[in-house]
């Protein structure tokens, strides 16, 4: 229950709680049985957190789940995705409940196999291609950029921009990220 132990930890420091308040809290919230988060039980350390939620501390899902050999590149397309105005949801979870329809695997950190990961990255990709005419580059690149560049090229056509998009190779990786967020929020706007 070590999950729960730095949750409280956490808890403790956002509700800035001094150290007598802290041990009065887990003297109160176990009625008097512990004082200690190591002496507790599961279920005493559960009610400490249901203390601490009702003094007002929430739980913030943790980004950057995905950490599998695949994580950041599935996620990067979702994320396109989103930007194209293809996904309603663009969290970690709605991505791992599609690699799981793509590939049967229940999270996208086990996700091993390059055939899966294949299936997963083309499924997305034609996605793209087919509802938002992101026109893919033929060759790989090893930084993403001609990719991040095909997605704003498609952004600019799907905003009805009269001059298609002209990258400037001054434009670093995350200043073509910024683009993408910025056009992105253009076109759920307009939806």
């Amino acid at each position: 229950m070590s999950a729960a132990i730095k949750m409280i930890h956490v808890a403790r420091k956002e509700l800035n709680l001094s150290e007598e308040r802290y041990r009065d809290l887990l003297f109160g919230a176990t009625k008097g049985a512990a004082t200690s988060l190591r002496a507790m039980s599961d279920g005493q350390l559960l009610d400490v957190l249901g203390e601490m939620k009702r003094l007002g501390f929430q739980a913030r899902p943790r980004s950057g789940r995905l950490k599998g050999a695949y994580g950041r590149k599935f996620n990067a397309l979702w994320l396109s995705a989103y930007a194209l105005g293809l996904v309603r949801n663009p969290s970690e979870d709605a991505l791992i409940a599609f690699v799981e329809r793509q590939t049967g695997i229940a999270h996208a950190n086990w996700v091993r196999d390059q055939r899966d990961a294949a299936r997963v990255i083309e499924a997305l990709k034609k996605w793209m291609a087919d509802k938002a005419g992101v026109e893919w580059p033929k060759a790989p690149d090893s930084d993403g950029r001609a990719a991040k560049v095909a997605v704003i090229a498609a952004q600019h056509r799907l905003l009805g921009f009269a001059d298609p998009y002209v990258d400037s190779p001054a434009n670093s990786s995350a200043q073509l990220d910024k683009i993408i967020a910025g056009l992105g929020a253009q076109i759920r706007g307009a939806k």
